[in-house]
C-alpha cells in the first residue's frame, strides 16, 4: 500500500499575501482536517530569509501540530541539518516527540541555498560533513545517556540530552535529496531515504542495494484534484508556476545548470512525472504507476501550494481522500 501524506511550507507570497496569523490558523486547521480525512502523515519543510516567509521554524510548528493532531505522523521534509547546532536540534526534536507521543519522523538534508549559509556563517562546502555529524550526534543524544563526541566540526564531552524522545532510540531519520550522494548517505547510516521528485530509478536502486538497514523509501510529488483536468489546472496553475519558478531561481543560484533559463509562464510544460494534476482517477493512475516503477512506501504532496485560497486546497484534499485513499487501500488488501 502507498500511504499519502500532506506537506506544508507556509509560504505567503506578496502576490497573494494574507495576514500571517490568518495563514497560520487556516493551514493548521487544514492539517488537522487532513488527519481526520485519513492522510497518514503531515510534513513540514524549512528555508530561511525569504521574503515570502517560507517556514523558518520547524520545531515551533511541529509543536503546534502535535497539539492539534493525535494519530498522523509528523515529519520534517526536510530540515537543513548544517544550519542547526546538533545538540540544540536533538533537544528541540526530543521535546516535539514527547509532545506528539512518539509520532515524529526527522527528515534532513545538507541544503543548497547559498544565502542561507552566508547569512548564518556556515561554510557551504562543509554542508555534507556537517550533515553526517548531525546524524551521528542525534543518534547518540537520543539514547538518553551521557556521551562524548569528537568530529571535524563538533566536539563535546560528557553531555546529556533530556528529556529523551518518546520513541525508543529516537525518531526515525530520513535522508532527503535526489542525488546518488544522498542515496549513499542514507545507505551508509542505515536511515530511511526520501528522494525528491527529480530522483531517477538509479538513485532508488543505489539506496536499496547499499543500505545497512531495512530499506524504507518515501518521495514527494505535487497532487491537485478537481472534477476535471482543465478545472484542476485552472485553479492551481498559477500557484504551481510560482512555486516552480521560485525553486528554479534558488537552484540556479546554487549552481544547477539545468535551472537556468527564462521564467516559465505556461503550466502545460510542467512534467507529468512530477505533477499529478487532474481528476481523482488521473491522480490514482499516476500514483500507482509511479509507485510500481520506484517502489516507495509513502508519497508526500503539497497540500496548499503557495498563495492558494484555503477553500481550493481543502476541496482538493477532500476529493483525494474520498476517491484516491480508499482505492489505494483496496489495492493493498
Amino acid at each position: 500500500m502507498t500511504r499519502l501524506g500532506v506537506w506544508y511550507d507556509f509560504r505567503n507570497p506578496a502576490r497573494w499575501r494574507l495576514p500571517w496569523q490568518q495563514l497560520y490558523r487556516e493551514t493548521l486547521n487544514q492539517a488537522a482536517h487532513a488527519e481526520q480525512l485519513g492522510f497518514a502523515s503531515i510534513w513540514l519543510s524549512e528555508h530561511h530569509f525569504s521574503e515570502e516567509g517560507y517556514l523558518p521554524s520547524l520545531p515551533a510548528m511541529l509543536g503546534a501540530l502535535a497539539q492539534r493532531t493525535s494519530r498522523a505522523r509528523l515529519g520534517t521534509a526536510v530540515l537543513l541539518a548544517p544550519l542547526h547546532h546538533p545538540l540544540r536540534l536533538a533537544e528541540d526534536l526530543a521535546v516535539v516527540d514527547q509532545l506528539s507521543a512518539g509520532r515524529l519522523d526527522v527528515g534532513l538534508a545538507p541544503g543548497y541555498k547559498p544565502d542561507e549559509f552566508a547569512v548564518l556563517g556556515v561554510p557551504r562546502n562543509e554542508r555534507g560533513t556537517r550533515t553526517d555529524e548531525t546524524i551521528e550526534i542525534l543518534r547518540l543524544a537520543w539514547r538518553g545517556q551521557q556521551f562524548s563526541y569528537t568530529g571535524r566540526h563538533f566536539h563535546f564531552e560528557d553531555v546529556v540530552v533530556a528529556p529523551p524522545p518518546a520513541q525508543q532510540s529516537g525518531p526515525p531519520i530520513w535522508v532527503g535529496g535526489s542525488s546518488l550522494a544522498a542515496a549513499r548517505r542514507a545507505a551508509r547510516y542505515g536511515t530511511c531515504f526520501m528522494p525528491d521528485s527529480g530522483a531517477g530509478p538509479d538513485v532508488y536502486e543505489a539506496y536499496r542495494t547499499q543500505t545497512s538497514g531495512p530499506p524504507r523509501l518515501a518521495t514527494n510529488r505535487v497532487l491537485f484534484a478537481a472534477d476535471s483536468r482543465d478545472k484542476a489546472w485552472e485553479i492551481c496553475g498559477d500557484h504551481l508556476l510560482y512555486q516552480f519558478n521560485a525553486y528554479r531561481k534558488w537552484f540556479s543560484a546554487a549552481g544547477d545548470d539545468d535551472a537556468h533559463g527564462a521564467e516559465l509562464t505556461d503550466p502545460a510544460v510542467l512534467s507529468p512525472e512530477h505533477y499529478f494534476v487532474g481528476t481523482p482517477d488521473d491522480i490514482l493512475t499516476a500514483v500507482k504507476e509511479s509507485q510500481q516503477r520506484l517502489g516507495y512506501e509513502e508519497l508526500v504532496f503539497w497540500a496548499r501550494p503557495p498563495g492558494m485560497p484555503i477553500e481550493h486546497s481543502t476541496a482538493s484534499l477532500e476529493l483525494i481522500a474520498r476517491h484516491v485513499l480508499p482505492a489505494l487501500q483496496q489495492t493493498a488488501s
